[in-house]
């Protein structure tokens, strides 16, 4: 084997072997550990949104019996001494009762009257002598608390109770006073456990009460440990996560009720992949390795046929026989070759042809700053650059906007174009390093004469006054330009064109056609600018307007929106954070109603559009004009036949408080609709008004009073909510065409 072929493919084989191990050593390292990390921080998550679901449950209870406590029927006879004959008032406070049970995973309600022994439950209007505890109600009745939970363990999971207890009245002294009434209510175990068991593929998740004892748990088949109970006692964080044996725990300990989620997954189960991924990582390795060492092997020799080739030629057209100086092959290459330097001159006028396009990529990889200072120096004198050792100035020049000319957006890179050959023509040539074109910018770089930073930077605005003058005259465009400090140093022309960018975004509050110096800005001061709560109250506006299909709500208040935004002198890049969280909120309605934001407005992808706005008034454009516009009628589509069922909740509602004062505006609150559109969804679903039906309701209830009860005309008005009995009067002769009272006689005479 020749010693050069020999040389190459040992050197192939060591280059070849060393990375393959290295990456599948590292390839292994970071997969075990991101599958540990991934599997911990799913648990985490998982753990979270069981929380935040059993806590929302928890919290719908609270609410539903602190409205019925509150109701005026609960309030006004709870500490009565009611006896069996108060039919009425018993039959609507277990009406109340009940209606307590339409709550997710209510089980069971006990109204108790402590102060004159009676009990309304399941088993009717009893004395509270039928509960079946009464050491429970006592000991109720001394807690501190006035609202509160409780978790008592059974022998069985399934035999563990939740009740939630509260005192009456409840704005009373919780140390001197002793409750009149208890209020309690009991959750259906199967209904927690039924959300409690979701997504626990991970492993099992525990729910303890404030004593560390399970209650709750994702899997009947698999108790807790009682090292696992020692280890949560012990601990005194909110929340974290630690191993014990071949168990991996995290927990969360919640600061609403004191329980505390503990989800347990087995560490062998999180290895058994790294242990996959390790046998996997090992196969290929070796495979790779075999198949480039037979890739080495017959590249080097196809490799080292056109180097055989070349040496046997030069050996035979060189004249002079190689062998007998016992030299190399690549001894007479070398100095066969060196005659083809001679024609330096010629190659470095052919690529003066292309010198333009040349220089212009050296600058952009010069901006960029993939350009060392030593490589800048080496070729300064080869792209023409001019004299060393001045000082240098970068000027960024960006279109304020086409509004109101006679150009259009797609017009926008060909003036950038155009801008770029009238700065390179009207600055000499030894006082620029040259212009290019990047993004949305023309690029200037600047060469000064002087050394004095004032006569720099009164030099540098006379140029950037003297380019702003030439565009608007040859062009008519609005155009602003920032000018960076001074530097010496080639790469810092990195830096100084963040600084002119910089600098040009301060048109958020300074406005266009300006001149802005790095210099002169003020500095951000970053994190200054916090969300205040009129800005989060008109950004729910906006969603709700967008969610409503509201056009005219969604353009109103996202322009005071933004308004509010840009009055407190935010930075840029302050202002382009908010707008794209108000993006993010924008994709995400989109995607819960099936759509796709980035197919609605016809571009790949919504942020890269957006990021290559410059100003505060482009943004706002855009927004109008290209996001809400298709968002608005996406959503619009989606309304009219996915919140239909809307007319029937109202129905509900009325058959529930028509003895309330009722309106269209109180439903629109309680279900998060504009009055207009559910005043709308309503007349279409029922086929009559919100009003009228309501009306129509409350006079039938009226008729089985007038039949079925003994009820005054001027009581009946009063339990229908109307002010007067004029009012009441009028209605029901309107509705039945006749009063009330000659209604009443007519029941009687027909009996």
């Amino acid at each position: 084997m020749p010693k050069y072929l020999y040389r190459m493919l040992v050197f192939s084989l060591l280059l070849s072997a060393v990375p393959v191990v290295c990456i599948g050593l590292i390839s292994y390292y970071i997969a075990s550990k991101d599958i540990g990390k991934k599997v911990n921080e799913g648990n985490v998550q998982i753990l979270l949104q069981n929380q935040m679901r059993m806590e929302q449950i928890l919290k719908n209870v609270e609410m539903g019996a602190v409205q019925y406590i509150n109701s005026p029927l609960v309030s006004d006879f709870i500490y009565h001494d009611l006896q069996n004959d108060d039919f009425q008032t018993i039959n609507n406070l277990s009406k109340g009762l009940y209606n307590l049970h339409s709550i997710a995973g209510v089980a069971d309600t006990q109204l108790i009257n402590l102060e004159h022994d009676w009990m309304i439950s399941n088993l009717g209007f009893t004395s509270t002598e039928d509960f079946v505890n009464r050491d429970l109600l006592s000991d109720y009745a001394k807690r501190p608390q006035n609202l509160f939970w409780l978790a008592t363990i059974g022998s069985s999971l399934d035999e563990n109770k939740i009740r939630l207890v509260v005192k009456l009245p409840m704005i009373a002294s919780t140390t001197t006073t002793t409750p009149k009434a208890l209020l309690m209510i009991d959750m259906s175990h199967d209904a927690l456990l039924s959300n409690l068991a979701q997504n626990t593929q991970l492993g099992n998740i525990y729910v303890l009460n404030r004593n560390r004892e399970p209650f709750l748990a994702s899997s009947s088949t698999v108790g807790i440990q009682p090292s696992i109970l020692q280890r949560m006692n012990a601990a005194t964080e909110p929340e974290g996560a630690f191993e014990i044996g071949d168990m991996g725990v995290n927990y969360r300990v919640s600061s609403y009720n004191g329980w505390s989620y503990v989800s347990i997954v087995s560490i062998d189960a999180i290895t058994r992949e790294s242990k996959k991924i390790a046998f996997i990582t090992l196969n290929a390795c070796v495979i790779i390795f075999i198949l480039i060492a037979l890739a080495a092997f017959y590249g080097t020799r196809r490799m080292y046929r056109p180097i055989h080739r070349l040496f046997m030629m030069m050996e035979q057209f060189g004249g002079e026989s190689i062998g007998n100086k016992k030299r190399d092959e690549f001894a007479l290459i070398e100095e066969r070759f060196s005659s083809l330097f001679s024609t330096r001159k010629q190659l470095q006028q052919q690529l003066q042809v292309q010198s333009g396009q040349v220089k212009e990529f050296f600058l952009l990889k010069l901006i960029m700053g993939q350009v060392t200072e030593s490589e800048f120096s080496y070729k300064y004198e080869t792209y023409g650059f001019g004299e060393k050792g001045k000082a240098l100035g970068v000027l960024a020049l960006q279109i304020d906007s086409l509004e109101d000319t006679r150009y259009l957006d797609s017009d926008k890179e060909l003036l950038l174009f155009a801008i770029n050959n009238v700065v390179g023509e009207l600055i000499p040539n030894d006082r620029i390093l040259g212009t290019l074109l990047l993004d949305q910018s023309q690029v200037t770089i600047l060469l000064g004469d002087s050394e004095d930073p004032d006569e720099l930077k009164g030099y540098f605005y006379e140029m950037a006054e003297l380019m702003k003058s030439k565009v608007h005259e040859l062009l008519q465009l609005k155009i602003s330009i920032g000018i960076s400090r001074p530097f010496h140093r080639y790469t810092n022309a990195m830096d100084a064109y963040s600084e002119a960018l910089e600098a040009l975004k301060r048109r958020i509050s300074l406005g266009n056609e300006l001149i802005l110096g790095y210099e002169d800005i003020e500095p951000v001061h970053r994190n200054s600018v916090q969300p205040s709560s009129s800005w989060n109250h008109l950004e729910e506006s906006l969603m709700n307007g967008l969610k409503t299909g509201d056009a005219v709500s969604a353009y109103e208040y996202y322009n005071q929106y933004a308004s509010a935004i840009l009055e407190k002198s935010v930075s840029f890049n302050d202002f382009q954070i908010f707008m794209l969280q108000l993006i993010a909120k924008i994709y995400r309605l989109v995607g819960q109603q099936g759509g796709m934001l980035d197919g609605l407005i016809g571009a790949k992808s919504v942020i890269i559009r957006f990021m290559k706005l410059n100003t505060a008034e482009e943004i706002m454009t855009w927004f109008k004009t290209e996001l809400i516009p298709p968002t608005l009628a996406f959503l619009q589509g989606r309304i009219d036949s996915q919140y239909i069922n809307i007319a029937h909740q109202m129905i509900e509602l009325i058959h529930e408080k028509y003895d309330q004062d009722l309106t269209l505006e109180l439903c629109a609150a309680q279900f998060r609709f504009h009055p207009v559109y559910l005043s709308r969804v309503f007349k279409k679903e029922i086929g009559t008004t919100f009003i009228d039906y309501l009306t129509n309701y409350r006079m039938n209830m009226a008729k089985l009073w007038l039949k079925d009860s003994n009820m005054k005309i001027t009581e009946i008005a009063e339990r229908l909510n109307y002010t007067n009995s004029t009012g009441f009067i009028r209605t029901f002769r309107k509705a039945t065409g006749m009063t009330p009272g000659q209604y009443r006689e007519a029941l009687s005479r027909s009996q």
